[in-house]
C-alpha cells in the first residue's frame, strides 16, 4: 500500500500535480497590421464602399441627399477617402468634409441614419467587431464637419 502511495505522488509530482508552473501566462496575440490591413485592403473597402453608397441611397431618411450624386464618383472618392484614413497607401485629394458638407445644411438625426447605415453594412459584410469599430469610430470623428454647416 505504502508502495503505491509513493508511485501516485511520483506521478502527480511529474504530471505537475498541481505545483505552480514555471511557464509564462498566456497573452493573446495583439493583430498590430494598419486597419486597412485587418479590414481586407483595397478590394474589401471597395465592397463595403459601393454597398453603403447602395444602402444611403435608398434610405429614406437621407435618401434626398444622394439624388443627384454621381454614385460612380462618390464611391471613388470614399474609396480613396477610407484608404487612407484606414493607413492604405492612398492620398485622398478630395474636398475636406467641411468643404464637401458646407451648405448642405445636415443635422444631427441625418448624421445618426448615415451612421446607422454604416453600422448596417459593416455587420451586413460581417466586419469583425474591432475593425467595425475603428472605422465608426473614424466617421464619427468627422461629425463636426459634416453636421450643421
Amino acid at each position: 500500500m505504502r508502495l503505491r502511495l509513493i508511485g501516485i505522488i511520483a506521478l502527480l509530482a511529474a504530471c505537475g500535480g498541481g505545483g505552480q508552473s514555471k511557464q509564462p501566462p498566456y497573452r493573446a496575440r495583439v493583430d498590430t497590421r494598419s486597419l486597412f490591413e485587418r479590414l481586407g485592403g483595397q478590394p474589401a473597402i471597395n465592397a463595403v464602399v459601393h454597398e453603403f453608397v447602395m444602402t444611403t441611397h435608398d434610405d429614406p431618411r437621407i435618401s434626398m441627399y444622394f439624388t443627384n450624386v454621381d454614385a460612380p464618383k462618390l464611391e471613388a472618392a470614399m474609396d480613396q477617402h477610407i484608404c487612407s484614413i484606414t493607413g492604405g497607401q492612398c492620398e485622398y485629394k478630395g474636398k475636406t468634409m467641411l468643404a464637401a458638407h458646407t451648405n448642405m445644411k445636415l443635422q444631427e438625426k441625418d448624421f445618426d441614419a448615415f451612421m446607422d447605415d454604416l453600422t448596417k453594412v459593416l455587420a451586413k459584410l460581417q466586419v469583425p467587431s474591432r475593425e467595425a469599430g475603428e472605422v465608426v469610430a473614424a466617421f464619427t470623428q468627422m461629425k463636426a464637419d459634416v453636421v450643421g454647416h
